[in-house]
């Protein structure tokens, strides 16, 4: 390689010193935010950043916010002690700044267990979108809940339960939204039926759904012309009416705020699916009550 363009010379920096656990002579390429790429042999990983020979001599050594860090994460959890509450930390770091939140979680959980009443991981941690399977420490002190040897199973039904009641007819549900959003109406159309009711039409329906959703960006920058990253606030207010009447008989307003994800739109659908998720509980237990 002869050149090396003027968006690969700002990542030449001076080089810390290697972590121990340093990934040495693996061939990579290595994804930058710019959306360029670079060839190279990785010589050296530590936590900021690794050093790359590009070939005739060159090595560069190359920063993880330079990176699209979302495709190097098993490259740089090679550079973290997990033995070390610090390290761990700034594992969890990076997999925040690129929006991975899997990763973070299951970090952060190793966190937990080195340090079971760290306050700022486990508000992390809960602030995550839960991963189907991960345990989570407990906090120090507390004991887990264990049945009785004579209590029955949740599953088992005692001898003399009641029949299970008939089974109910199905509200024939209306939905209308003030400011038109496929995605949103597809969603709630799809769980509506999974919930046992009925879609109705604008004249033929029992309850009408009326849902008013704002989603706003608020941060979408981008470096040399790629996007890094994209936060979305937003706010849904939804009312329940019983048909031809004009006053709700049930309304609440959820609120989601700085969502982030890698791309506008994968923030956008995180931010909204959010919002559903938890409105569509107390929506259905409210019209329950209505049986």
């Amino acid at each position: 390689m002869t050149r090396i363009s003027s968006a690969i010379v700002v990542l030449i920096l001076a080089f810390t010193a290697v972590n121990a656990q340093s990934s040495v002579g693996d061939n990579i390429k290595l994804h930058l935010k710019s959306g360029e790429t670079l060839d190279g042999t990785v010589k050296a990983v530590d936590e900021d950043g690794l050093k790359l020979d590009i070939g005739d001599g060159i090595e560069l050594f190359v920063r993880w916010s330079y990176t699209r860090g979302d495709k190097h994460f098993e490259l740089r959890k090679r550079a973290s002690d997990f033995t070390k509450l610090e390290s761990v930390l700034k594992l969890a770091d990076f997999c925040h700044d690129f929006a991975m939140d899997e990763q973070e979680y299951l970090v952060l959980i190793q966190a937990l267990k080195l340090d079971p009443g760290h306050k700022e991981a486990r508000e992390r941690l809960t602030a995550l979108p839960k991963v189907a399977g991960a345990e989570v420490p407990p906090l120090p002190g507390t004991k887990p809940v264990e049945p009785k040897p004579d209590d029955p199973k949740p599953d088992d039904p005692k001898p003399d339960d009641p029949l299970p009641p008939p089974t109910r007819g199905m509200f024939k549900v209306f939905l209308s939204f003030t400011t038109e959003d496929s995605a949103a109406d597809e969603w709630f159309k799809e769980e509506l039926g999974n919930l046992n009711y009925k879609l109705g039409s604008k004249a033929d329906h029992e309850i009408r759904i009326e849902i008013n959703l704002t989603l706003t960006l608020t941060k979408n920058p981008k470096f040399m012309g790629a996007e890094l990253y994209a936060i979305y606030d937003g706010k849904m207010t939804w009312k329940l009416y019983k048909k031809d009447e004009t006053k709700p008989f049930a309304e609440a307003t959820e609120k989601a705020e700085n969502v982030r994800r890698d791309k506008k739109e994968e923030a956008r659908t995180a931010c909204r699916k959010s919002m559903m998720q938890d409105a569509l509980p107390e929506m259905h237990k409210q019209m329950e009550k209505l049986r």
